[in-house]
């Protein structure tokens, strides 16, 4: 069966992207072709770096519709249907939770019945405010909607330690974990100066450890660990999937 991976997470600012662009670099990196969904038509985060890649498919609908959720959902399972047996990745958009999560059911219900296995990642903030908004994704949102062992809670370490997390600080999180659900950390794509050359490079993940990519011999070696390491997180993340 093919896999769906949707990245959400809070408002914005916890690499949600990021995920996403991870999720369909190990895709593609295994040979593996993979349809990459923006979820924001105005703002295509990671849409412009897999453009010209032969193994990804790309799609575009604003999934955040405040209001009319129902268009979006509609939008979404139209796009789903033409995408044949391919493992998907959805990059939902800032606040695209609003919009969906009361609708969570039916997206979820699509996907399935297309014969997808779906998985959400959860990319937390953290503060209480993105505790409270991933209890709200468990109790009645996108979370809540797949099986605890789909569920995948990601840290990302450029925000700082997991342990810092209000969410790891939690009774909530000795309970999720209980049920099966998951957890991953986002490793930090360190110094600095490294992440912003790699942003602005175009090509996927793994084209840009080549030599002439446009990295130095030291930064390729200091990004291929750094990729190993967010290529094998997500890998442990989807383990229930397989």
């Amino acid at each position: 069966m093919s896999e769906i991976l949707i990245s959400s997470g809070d408002k914005g600012g916890t690499g949600k992207s990021m995920v996403s662009a991870v999720a369909v670099d190990r895709k593609i990196s295994a040979g593996e072709p993979v349809a990459l969904l923006e979820g924001d038509e105005g703002q295509p985060d990671i849409a412009l770096r897999y453009a010209q890649h032969p193994l990804v498919r790309l799609g575009a609908v604003n999934l955040n519709r405040a209001g009319d959720a129902e268009t979006a959902v509609a939008l979404f399972g139209e796009w789903l249907e033409q995408q044949q047996s391919h493992d998907v990745i959805v990059n939902l958009p800032s606040a695209a939770g609003d919009t969906l999560d009361n609708l969570a059911d039916v997206i979820v219900g699509v996907c399935q019945d297309l014969g997808h296995i779906v998985q959400v990642a959860y990319s937390l903030g953290m503060h209480r405010t993105s505790s409270d908004g991933l209890r709200k994704s468990l109790s009645h949102g996108l979370l809540g909607a797949v099986p605890a062992e789909n569920r995948l809670v990601i840290y990302p370490e450029f925000l700082g330690r997991a342990a810092a997390f209000d969410w790891a600080k939690t009774p909530d999180r000795a309970a999720y974990l209980s049920e099966g659900g998951r957890e991953a950390v986002m490793p930090a794509l360190r110094p600095d100066v490294l992440r912003d050359k790699v942003l602005a490079l175009p090509g996927s993940f793994t084209d840009l450890l080549a030599p002439d990519a446009g990295l130095s011999l030291t930064e390729r070696m200091m990004f291929q660990r750094w990729l190993r390491v967010a290529h094998a997180a997500l890998a442990a993340g989807a383990a229930a999937t397989a």
